[in-house]
């Protein structure tokens, strides 16, 4: 009430001051004018701030998906290699360096072929399971491995059995992989009797 009282006073004193009627109109509509401006004034501010908070919280979120679904997907990425593919053929042999590649299904006395719907299986199984590990390995690679698949490129993969631990890595690719133990144990006692049928040929 105060406030308004005030107002009023001033108003009123104002009327006081000799003016012309036209200057008094224009006084007039420019309080009018002042008046109807400010709320425009904080509508126009306030969606604006909305707008480029709304802006920000969907980078926010939209960040937040695309890093947990890559921490999701990274560990699992090793079952795009096979997928769903019918290994019509698989070929092992013993690994000679790290950078050529010995089973690349010519017939040779040092490769062996496998058909067997238990090998593939099991070889699925552990490379499926398989995560990307940071194990820098010096050693070369134990056994080199090529799977036909129906209808794609063959799939050839450089294994390490470094004292129990198995790891493998597409011939193409830097990125080494761990397989757990479970799999790990049986995918390279598979091998193991594999290579040792190659070795044992006369």
């Amino acid at each position: 009430m105060k406030s308004s009282f005030g107002s009023d006073n001033s108003f009123r004193e104002l009327g006081r001051i000799p003016r012309s009627q036209k200057q008094k109109q224009e006084s007039l509509k420019k309080i009018l004018r002042s008046i109807e401006e400010k709320p425009e004034r904080k509508k126009a501010i306030f969606p604006r701030f909305l707008s480029a908070a709304a802006v920000m919280a969907a980078c926010v979120m939209f960040a937040f998906i695309i890093f947990s679904e890559d921490s999701m997907t990274r560990g699992s990425s090793s079952s795009e290699m096979l997928g769903n593919s019918f290994i019509s053929q698989t070929t092992i042999a013993i690994s000679e360096t790290e950078k050529s590649f010995s089973a690349d299904g010519k017939y040779s006395a040092e490769i062996a072929t496998v058909k067997d719907p238990k090998w593939e299986n099991t070889a699925r199984n552990a490379i499926n399971s398989a995560i990307p590990s940071e194990t820098v390995i010096d050693a070369k690679p134990t056994y080199d491995i090529q799977f036909n698949l129906k209808g794609k490129e063959p799939v050839k993969m450089k294994v390490w059995n470094e004292q129990g631990e198995v790891y493998f890595k597409l011939i193409d690719s830097e990125e080494i992989y761990s397989v757990p133990a479970a799999e790990g144990s049986i995918f390279i006692e598979y091998i193991e009797a594999i290579a040792q049928s190659i070795q044992n040929t006369p």
